[in-house]
């Protein structure tokens, strides 16, 4: 059998913050499941925002030359992902959206997908709100842009109500399920 590969692109500026903390957890699955695994910090990629010059309209890619061709390739190339972002005034974070926007470029004129269909994703996030439900707009909408990518959704795991980095440990259920669906991203 092959090893699938399965990355994780993390939102969050925090490095060991909540949404780090759980896409790990997914990531730590899969790679018991006997997947490769990475994990790209968004925050330290060197990113501009899409310039709406429409070159990918017309060709495979985008016309700006940074860290974003990298991530193409990721997404082009890796069988599943763990897309994770903390919300930050009522949406996913800065960086989160920067790369959400440039992912456009994956996109024919037509709006089908430039990546194969069927790649499983797992999004996981995190804010300080007590209620886990209150955000399930923003996390619906981006399960929409990753079903126009072709992707499969697996799940959505939202850490609720800690504001201190790594206090989603504390959530024992919430980390299981997530390392879970790591495990099971391919069935």
């Amino acid at each position: 059998m092959i090893a699938m590969k399965v990355v994780g692109f993390v939102g969050s500026p925090r490095k060991n913050g909540n949404t780090d903390v759980l896409v790990q957890q997914v990531l730590d699955g899969a790679m018991e499941a006997g997947a490769e695994v990475e994990k790209v910090y968004i925050n330290d990629m060197n990113l501009r925002g899409c310039q709406g010059c429409d070159y990918c309209r017309t060709v495979d890619g985008c016309k700006i030359k940074d860290d974003m061709a990298k991530a193409y390739d990721a997404l082009k190339n890796a069988d599943g992902f763990v897309f994770g972002s903390p919300i930050y005034f009522f949406q996913f974070t800065g960086q989160m959206r920067l790369f959400i926007d440039r992912c456009f470029a994956l996109l024919n004129p037509d709006f089908s997908s430039r990546i194969i269909p069927g790649k499983k994703a797992v999004i996981v996030g995190a804010h300080g709100a007590p209620e886990a439900g209150v955000f399930n707009g923003v996390y619906e909408e981006f399960s929409r842009t990753l079903g126009m990518l072709g992707m499969d959704v697996k799940g959505t795991f939202i850490d609720a109500g800690h504001h201190a980095p790594g206090g989603v440990k504390e959530e024992e259920n919430l980390m299981e399920a997530a390392k879970e669906s790591g495990a099971r991203l391919f069935e």
